[in-house]
């Protein structure tokens, strides 16, 4: 009898222990791994975020560069660069209003210097691309410049089904001949 009543209490026990294992690992350690799992997953998110604003980070940078670059050649076509054989320089107030409009300059081409008695006519052939609200305001930027006379000759073609049209225009600056 004492066998078997140890027996019951054993058996009692094992089932408390067993009992009491199961609820630890459904409130304790079940609980733990499901957070492990989402922190687990926040880390895998967050690297992947990581790696990809590196990715962009150097996306960015090559892009800069580029920006640089076009800087550099954009101003090396703005600058004023002295033309060997027509001695024709483009007026800084010429690159200030192209930088200042929204017009995308094709090319800027001096016309050879000519002179009407004791003035000096330099001129300009200036090609654009812009839609027509846009080359309004250049044009009127032109014709406000005080360094600016006369627009020459304009010329606007359509393009296509494009809102923006491409303009041919020659700009003159009239000033006093130096003696």
């Amino acid at each position: 009898m004492k066998t078997r009543l140890f027996n019951k209490k054993i058996l009692s026990l094992i089932l408390m222990g067993g009992t009491s294992l199961a609820l630890v690992y459904f409130f304790v350690i079940r609980p733990q791994q499901t957070d492990l799992r989402k922190i687990k997953l926040e880390l895998e998110e967050k690297e992947a975020l990581h790696t990809e604003y590196g990715t962009l980070s150097l996306l960015i940078d090559h892009l800069q560069e580029e920006k640089a670059a076009l800087s550099q050649t954009i101003n090396r076509f703005l600058g004023t660069k002295e033309e060997k054989e027509t001695g024709l320089v483009i007026p800084p107030t010429l690159m200030d209003i192209f930088k200042g409009s929204k017009v995308e300059v094709t090319s800027i081409t001096p016309v050879p210097r000519t002179t009407k008695g004791n003035l000096l006519v330099s001129s300009w052939k200036i090609s654009v691309v812009a839609d027509y609200h846009e080359l309004g305001q250049f044009i009127s930027t032109l014709e406000r410049s005080m360094d600016f006379n006369r627009i020459d000759s304009l010329s606007i073609s359509s393009g296509g089904t494009s809102a923006k049209h491409k303009a041919q225009l020659t700009v003159s600056r009239i000033s006093l001949k130096k003696q």
